[in-house]
């Protein structure tokens, strides 16, 4: 797992000053993006390979509101990943340590065209590796 600290922004919150739902599917993303540098694979390097893990399903559940200028964590694991095939959760913390959302994101890789594809057998074994090697 890899924690993702963000500090909510003004513009993230509607008019209530509570974070506005759309906010959780750029928080997800940031966090995974970090998850796979702190890997140290960089999500460009996939990219550059001519792959990307397009977006399947999202999902999220607000538990507590979330406000403006408040310091949240969000916890990324990887729970199945093969080569066509990802799924992440994702729990978001607030400053008193008490979750406030729970998701998940589904993936398929696709290559520049858009059409199902499968990542190269190196990447999956730098990320197996990577991830029994505890760093994740």
């Amino acid at each position: 797992m890899f924690f993702h600290k963000h500090r909510v922004r003004f513009y993230e919150t509607d008019k209530m000053g509570v974070v506005h739902h759309s906010s959780f599917v750029k928080w997800f993303e940031d966090a995974r993006i970090e998850f796979f540098r702190n890997l140290g694979l960089n999500y460009k390097l996939i990219e550059d390979a001519g792959f990307n893990l397009a977006v399947a399903e999202i999902n999220g559940r607000f538990l507590e509101p979330v406000l403006f200028d408040e310091l949240i964590l969000i916890k990324v694991s990887i729970q199945k990943f093969n080569k066509i095939y990802m799924k992440f959760n994702y729990v978001v913390y607030n400053q008193k340590n008490e979750v406030v959302l729970k998701g998940y994101t589904k993936h398929i890789v696709v290559g520049r065209d858009l059409k199902k594809a499968k990542l190269p057998e190196e990447f999956m074994k730098k990320l197996n590796s990577l991830l029994r090697s505890g760093r994740d």
